[in-house]
């Protein structure tokens, strides 16, 4: 009952942690979680396009292009067209859904005595 309970609320939790679980992969949310800031699309972060993301991590393009879209297709990563680029933000509904999830750990962890 409990685990039927756990899977309903939290339907996108496991394709959030399988997306997140790439090391390198993480490195690029982490990256746009810092750099996605910026109204979009009337004036976004330089620094959320796949351009810059490839820079400043040191990975090729294609390399960052793949893992936006397993992190796009997990509903992690939101990618807003502004001319010729595509800025990257991290959407709302998913950290809302890990920050809660994480909440209910933490409660866990410390309401025993190890």
């Amino acid at each position: 009952m409990f685990i039927d309970i756990l899977i309903e609320v939290n339907k996108n939790l496991v394709e959030y942690y399988k997306a997140l679980a790439n090391p390198v992969r993480l490195a690029v949310f982490l990256y746009i979680a810092n750099e996605s800031k910026g109204a979009a699309p009337s004036t976004p972060n330089e620094e959320s396009c796949v351009t810059a993301i490839s820079r400043a991590l040191s990975l090729p393009q294609p390399t960052v292009s793949n893992h936006l879209k397993v992190l796009k297709n997990a509903g992690l990563v939101k990618s807003v067209n502004k001319d010729t680029h595509c800025y990257q933000y991290i959407t709302k509904k998913a950290t809302e859904t890990l920050f809660e999830h994480t909440k209910y750990l933490f409660k866990q962890a410390h309401s025993n005595p190890y």
